[in-house]
């Protein structure tokens, strides 16, 4: 088993340095567009799994609660975005990628890498087919991911209300 980037997973499947990976979202459904099959998702997996979310400082909601009610607020915003014009946010979200994606991948893997293109498709698919967003947050599903990874011994344990602060959500 090796650990590394997400991008460097779909890599070394096309070069048959490894047999299978894991990663997240965009990541597989690029594999299939490169004739990977995804065998199991995330939801398969963990139906109710929290995924990305919006963190900040303790200082920062301290010294500045408007910022973070703005970052809130853009956050809503943007997922809303993605559930009334999908088509138009895979364009916005592939174009993103794609540039920081340049930035970011060596050279020397150029070849491989120009196999693997972050398509408006392929994002769509994914953003309508294996992600739920939403700014909706479980503190028990959170609980639970945070008991599963103390439990591995990736983290100590710890409550999830002592890192949850939600009063900014849905807050006009």
């Amino acid at each position: 088993m090796r650990r590394m980037p997400p991008p460097k997973v779909l890599f070394a499947l096309k070069m048959g340095q490894l047999d299978a990976g894991f990663c997240c979202e965009q990541f597989p459904t690029m594999g299939e567009e490169l004739g990977f099959k995804v065998l199991l998702t995330a939801q398969d997996l963990w139906p109710d799994m929290q995924g990305s979310v919006l963190v900040v400082k303790e200082n920062l909601i301290r010294d500045h609660p408007e910022i973070v009610k703005k970052l809130v607020k853009i956050t809503e915003r943007g997922i809303q975005y993605i559930h009334e014009h999908p088509e138009d946010a895979a364009i916005i979200a592939a174009g993103a990628l794609t540039v920081a994606g340049k930035k970011v991948l060596p050279l020397k893997i150029g070849k491989i890498a120009s196999g693997l293109e972050i398509t408006p498709e392929v994002i769509l698919r994914s953003l309508t087919t294996r992600m739920e967003c939403t700014t909706d947050i479980d503190p028990g599903q959170v609980q639970k991911s945070i008991n599963y990874m103390a439990k591995l011994g990736y983290i100590k344990w710890f409550k999830a209300e002592n890192i949850l602060d939600l009063r900014f959500l849905h807050n006009d």
